[in-house]
């Protein structure tokens, strides 16, 4: 995990005091950066990739929903695991259904909140090396295409 940056979103300010606290006490070597607001999330976005992405549903403005909606659009690899409330389970059947990829429910388990975003940060390491080696496939494979190339029309 090392070298891991996350995003936690959420308007309750005591969890975004709490949330990073348990994240640097358990997980060494993760980056932590808070927003309070789906439009200041949004912001932090545009500018920083994030290996995962952790938000509240429910939030005055944009929701959590909405939110992961155009995090899918505008960064469509980063996991986002969703803060539920009780008794939101259709909320976060929803959530997992619009690409999701784990809902934490409150009051949040710890331990199960670190498992779940360690797993979350090492499915998008994995992405990125398998979308590396495709994209270095491909241009070894232009590479051959253009020595074959080379070879057949110098030959004439």
């Amino acid at each position: 995990m090392m070298g891991a940056t996350v995003l936690i979103v959420d308007d309750d300010s005591a969890l975004l005091e709490a949330l990073p606290e348990t994240l640097r006490l358990r997980m060494r070597g993760v980056t932590v950066e808070t927003a309070n607001s789906a439009a200041a999330a949004l912001d932090r976005i545009a500018t920083q990739d994030y290996d995962a992405i952790v938000t509240d549903i429910k939030m005055p403005g944009k929701d959590g929903l909405v939110l992961l909606t155009e995090i899918r659009e505008r960064r469509p690899d980063t996991p986002v695991l969703m803060i539920t409330g009780h008794d939101e389970h259709a909320l976060a059947i929803q959530a997992l259904r619009r690409g999701a990829f784990d809902f934490i429910q409150k009051p949040i388990d710890r331990d199960y909140f670190v498992r779940s975003l360690e797993e979350a940060i090492l499915a998008r390491g994995l992405s990125r090396r398998a979308k590396d080696r495709q994209l270095a496939l491909e241009r070894c494979a232009s590479e051959l295409e253009r020595i074959v190339e080379d070879r057949v029309s110098s030959s004439f």
